[in-house]
């Protein structure tokens, strides 16, 4: 049964990850394309696209929150590292545990925070400057894309718990490196 859980949120996850890949790479490009129209704009036409900026930070939040999310999913986060090239055996899993549960929680924390906050926002009516649109609508996907991270870091933490490995991800392995040694002076 355990195994059969795991296949369905694994399916829902390779939906997530197909949908946030597009919502990615459509996301940077659109905000290149806009952004070098308006260049082309002003120096060939001497007219600014009005909407560029405001179209381009849209994207760089939607950009910047699901792209945590996928960080998270493939182990590209920023990790401190240091400990694990101290910790061997079990205090290396107990700190993957730790770090990857109270990293869950303080993400579902921050997403409910940034709910409070997006629901506060559309109570007061506020909309941008130039395409009018409600600024909720944009913000919201500030507090999905935390709940989509802290997802993440309980997935990592359901791995670490049942494998005997260390997991920076649902899907990625710790592989720990040594650091590299000096090398040796003088001979070759």
């Amino acid at each position: 049964m355990k195994k059969l859980e795991l296949k369905g949120l694994e399916k829902i996850d390779a939906v997530l990850t197909w949908v946030e890949e597009r919502i990615l790479v459509f996301s940077i490009l659109f905000m290149a394309v806009i952004l070098i129209a308006n260049v082309i704009s002003r120096n060939f036409f001497n007219s600014s696209i009005n909407a560029s900026e405001e179209i381009s930070q849209f994207l760089v939040v939607l950009a910047t929150f699901l792209g945590t999310s996928y960080a998270a999913r493939k182990g590209l986060h920023i990790r401190m590292s240091i400990l694990n090239y101290f910790l061997k055996g079990k205090p290396q899993k107990l700190l993957a545990l730790f770090v990857s549960l109270a990293t869950a929680v303080i993400m579902f924390y921050i997403s409910w925070l940034a709910f409070r906050y997006v629901r506060r926002v559309g109570t007061l009516h506020r909309v941008s400057p130039i395409l009018q649109v409600p600024l909720h609508y944009i913000w919201s996907v500030v507090p999905v894309g935390f709940l989509l991270t802290g997802v993440q870091y309980l997935l990592t933490f359901a791995r670490n718990l049942t494998s005997g490995e260390v997991w920076v991800s649902y899907y990625v392995k710790d592989e720990n490196a040594e650091p590299e040694a000096a090398p040796a002076e003088g001979g070759n």
